[in-house]
């Protein structure tokens, strides 16, 4: 019922009834309605079509014609030809360095800082220490806006009016599945199978990636499953232990040989782990957002010294005896978490890398990915890993497992790594354009360890879940990556999981969007003309709660006279301001009753700990005199800003919408929207 929605919203927005065979298979995650009680309702499923000015109509099978942005220099939308050949430049410059200076590392090694997955969690809220069995998690952000006295005479406010506090927009996650993420073996992995690489060595897969990851996997789950008061079990798919005599070589097998020295408590784990179905599960049944299996492509053998058997239905580690488990089997064959480079580079360590892949498990699920991995290449190495690495990263979980289990948060932190400050929505096109003309030929020759370490240059808070998405091995990523910059949507018949959120910007220290700055300056005088963007800022800070269309990213462009702005507006517009985060609060129910709150400050406030010397590459210094100029652009992603930003003019800081507020000559009659419904409201 939610995609026929969806998609009766879609046919209202573009007034073209195509029939989208599998909206079924929609997986979009808007942030719900703040009105009425907190009804378990998935809402985050519903498709987020609604939010899109510009709705695709294609099929999933054919794409529409591609209409190419032509440039204006007397028109109110339409950008400069001399505009768009320099945001053309600019960013064909800014990711040209960034490749040339990926290029240079090492090739099992990233920028440095990357090895330390903690970098994503500024103010990210830890989950409750008790969570409900079942259904959904709700929670919101309470955020600080400075109140505004609306008395001109008064210059004394009330200090009760000196601060404001808002509840911002619900977020939903879900906490069971019916299915665990099922993984298999392929040698088509997105990462690490680099054609140009030669030698296994100079390959930056790391080894033993699959069963790091099943590893990470079980602990995330059952440490989650452990929030809920649940206890887990072995099942009767569990491998069965192997001595060295019974096990003969053959093609598709794949033998893991633990020596004389391991504990029967790991062969039985790892039995359990690499088991063709689910080895493990919870009593009362329902799978972990992170819940993960290898099904097909190998059959394992675990091959040990002892003859060791257990049973189904058998107590399995808790999620504190996995950790020792997984620094026994880390000692065992070399996995050294601790691995530091020069000071500019550090090496990619495999238990890092597992770790940070199993973060990406729940986007892939919601993307309906299979995650591939290529066969685990291990030999016995004895050696001393730092065991306190580890051990933090799981203190940590309850923050990580926030953000990792809302895939529209994950959505929202990866496109924004070819978010641009200062493009305005109408510059999009060769904004996008450009960097798609750098990075094709990487996606096009398979290099993605190149892409990663430049998206690491680029955004290093947002590149960490890259590499997780990127370590989980899809083949489908660099086509989404295409599609994305030529279109600003990821798949067709799909709405987009890039669209801002506010929170998660607030929550990992990595901006999305004009709305996380505040307002350029005051606007006092009632005959000056206010900026779109400060004007957009001030609504949007009056107005947190409201869901009812996806944020906009890009900086609006042009001004509007103060005069044909609501007066209840001005008091804001006349002081420069910027809103701020203070915590967020969980609401757990008990039944359909909201039985307590509980308010999590966040991971900086708990710990005290954060890596504050992460620095985006967001800057263009100069451009060696590059006179290219864009001839290529596709329409479409300056299009759909542009309306966006236009549709968000038309409506007030009430929520009501007015055509007179948008002051743009001669809208009705543009050819930008031709077909859009929007001036109708």
């Amino acid at each position: 019922m939610a995609a026929r929605n969806a998609q009766i919203r879609d046919w209202i927005n573009t007034g073209k009834h195509v029939i989208l065979t599998d909206y079924e298979h929609a997986t979009s995650d808007p942030s719900a309605s703040n009105s009425g009680d907190f009804e378990e309702v998935d809402t985050e499923s519903v498709s987020d079509d609604s939010s899109s000015i510009v709705s695709s109509t294609a099929s999933t099978t054919s794409a529409p014609l591609v209409e190419k942005l032509l440039a204006s220099d007397d028109d109110a939308l339409i950008p400069k030809q001399a505009e768009v050949d320099l945001v053309f430049r600019k960013g064909k410059y800014l990711w040209s360095h960034l490749v040339t200076s990926a290029g240079s590392l090492p090739a099992a090694s990233l920028s440095a800082g990357l090895n330390d997955p903690s970098i994503v969690l500024k103010d990210v809220p830890a989950l409750p220490e008790a969570l409900p069995r079942r259904g959904m998690l709700v929670g919101r952000a309470f955020w600080h806006v400075p109140g505004i006295s609306t008395d001109r005479d008064n210059d004394d406010q009330n200090e009760d009016f000196d601060l404001q506090y808002l509840h911002g927009a619900r977020k939903h996650f879900h906490l069971s599945y019916p299915t665990p993420v099922e993984c298999r073996v392929s040698p088509q992995v997105a990462i690490g199978n680099n054609k140009a690489s030669t030698a296994p060595g100079d390959r930056p897969y790391p080894p033993g990636l699959l069963l790091l990851t099943l590893c990470w996997s079980y602990i995330f789950s059952v440490r989650f499953w452990e929030l809920q008061g649940k206890q887990v079990i072995y099942t009767s798919h569990a491998l069965q232990p192997r001595p060295n005599r019974n096990i003969r070589n053959r093609r598709g097998r794949i033998s893991i040989h633990l020596g004389a020295s391991i504990s029967q408590d790991l062969v039985r784990w790892l039995c359990a782990l690499l088991a063709p179905k689910p080895g493990w599960s919870v009593q009362g049944g329902g799978y972990a957002p992170w819940t993960a299996f290898c099904s097909g492509g190998v059959e394992f053998a675990i091959i040990s010294d002892e003859a060791i058997t257990f049973t189904p239905n058998s107590q399995a580690p808790s999620s504190d005896e996995a950790v020792e488990l997984l620094i026994e089997l880390g000692c065992l064959y070399g996995l050294d978490s601790a691995q530091r480079g020069d000071g500019k580079h550090d090496p990619l360590s495999p238990i890092v890398a597992g770790f940070v892949a199993v973060l990406a498990l729940p986007f892939y699920r919601a993307m309906e990915l299979q995650p591939q991995f290529l066969a685990p290449t291990l030999q016995l190495n004895l050696t001393e890993i730092r065991l306190d690495l580890i051990r933090q990263y799981v203190a940590d979980l309850r923050y990580y497992m926030t953000l990792s289990m809302h895939p529209m948060s994950v959505g929202s932190i990866i496109w924004s790594i070819f978010w641009q400050p200062d493009v305005e929505c109408n510059l999009v096109s060769p904004w996008l354009s450009s960097t798609l003309s750098v990075l094709r030929p990487l996606i096009d020759s398979g290099n993605l360890d190149i892409l990663i370490k430049a998206f690491a240059l680029r955004r290093p808070r947002v590149a960490l879940w890259w590499l997780g998405i990127f370590l989980l091995g899809s083949p489908m990523i660099p086509g989404l990556i295409v599609r994305y910059l030529e279109t600003s949507e990821e798949r067709w018949g799909y709405a987009t999981m890039g669209s801002p959120d506010t929170t998660v910007s607030s929550w990992t220290g990595s901006p999305q969007s004009f709305l996380d700055e505040g307002t350029s300056r005051a606007y006092v005088d009632l005959n000056e003309s206010v900026s779109k963007a400060d004007l957009l800022r001030c609504r949007y800070n009056l107005r947190l709660q409201d869901t009812s269309s996806a944020l906009l990213a890009w900086q609006p462009f042009g001004v509007a006279p103060k005069t044909m702005i609501e007066p209840g507006l001005w008091p804001w517009l006349e002081h420069r301001f910027k809103r701020t985060y203070e915590h967020w609060v969980w609401y757990i129910k008990k039944g359909d009753i909201v039985a307590r709150q509980d308010v999590q400050q966040g991971f900086r406030k708990d710990t005290g700990r954060f890596v504050e010397a992460v620095t985006d590459c967001l800057n263009v210094i100069h451009l060696d005199g590059m006179a290219e100029r864009s001839t290529n652009a596709n329409l479409e992603p300056s299009r759909e800003a542009t309306l966006r930003m236009i549709n968000y003019c038309m409506e007030d800081m009430a929520g009501d919408r007015d055509t007179e507020v948008l002051i743009i000559p001669g809208a009705k009659t543009h050819p930008w929207l031709k077909g859009w419904r929007g001036l109708e409201g």
